[in-house]
């Protein structure tokens, strides 16, 4: 009963949907992501959620604390900010994955495909725990005393982000390869079309939108 309740494409559209536009609310958080390592440079959140060594991450959140007090003040507001935004976005971009999954293991006429997408909708509830963590972990190292961690702690937070975009990527790439053979067999329902339509809008729309408010707040 969940399972069909759940492989709905007017849910994934609203999912989808309101992970695009959280996704645009963090873009404009991140126009604030300044440091000054060495040199007064941009950074994005992938510089914090895999440094390649303990000192990276601590040099970066370090740096914020070197900048002018107006741009320090942006800098830690909006990255804090964009942390607590993505425990939001979060239900939304998981849950997009799962439904797709949970589309697709519908459409398997051999139980080995039906049970993969079942399995890798469930993991998307692993790789969610595993975004929380980490999102703890880097909201308690944003302070001016941050210490870099241990070997065996840093060792242990890349071995989480391994799992978590081991899932991610899996799950995204079997899932829209399944997919697009289907659309090019043939095995589609007429009705399905106009919700690819929906999707394709509402990706044109969060391009076009992000492009434009982006522009005004780095010009201004």
């Amino acid at each position: 009963m969940l399972t069909n309740i759940l492989s709905s494409w007017p849910l994934f559209s609203i999912a989808f949907g309101a992970m695009l536009f959280l996704t645009l609310v963090m873009a404009v958080q991140s126009v604030h992501f300044y440091t000054n390592d060495v040199i007064l440079r941009r950074f994005n959140i992938m510089e914090l959620q895999i440094p390649s060594t303990p000192l990276e991450l601590v040099n970066i959140i370090k740096g914020l604390y070197k900048l002018p007090e107006d741009k320090l003040t942006k800098a830690v507001k909006s990255l804090k900010g964009q942390l607590y935004v993505d425990f939001i976005f979060m239900p939304f971009f998981y849950g997009s994955i799962l439904l797709l999954c949970i589309q697709v293991s519908q459409k398997m006429t051999l139980t080995f495909g039906v049970n993969i997408f079942m399995i890798l909708a469930l993991l998307q509830l692993l790789a969610w725990l595993c975004d929380i963590i980490e999102n703890v972990y880097l909201l308690g190292k944003i302070k001016r005393d941050v210490v870099v961690s241990t070997k065996k702690v840093h060792k242990a937070y890349l071995a989480m982000e391994c799992v978590k975009w081991g899932i991610i990527l899996i799950s995204i790439i079997c899932a829209v390869s399944a997919i697009f053979y289907f659309w090019l067999t043939g095995h589609y329902t007429q009705a399905s079309l106009k919700y690819l339509v929906i999707i394709i809008a509402e990706i044109v729309a969060f391009l076009i939108i992000s492009k434009v408010v982006i522009k005004r707040i780095v010009v201004s």
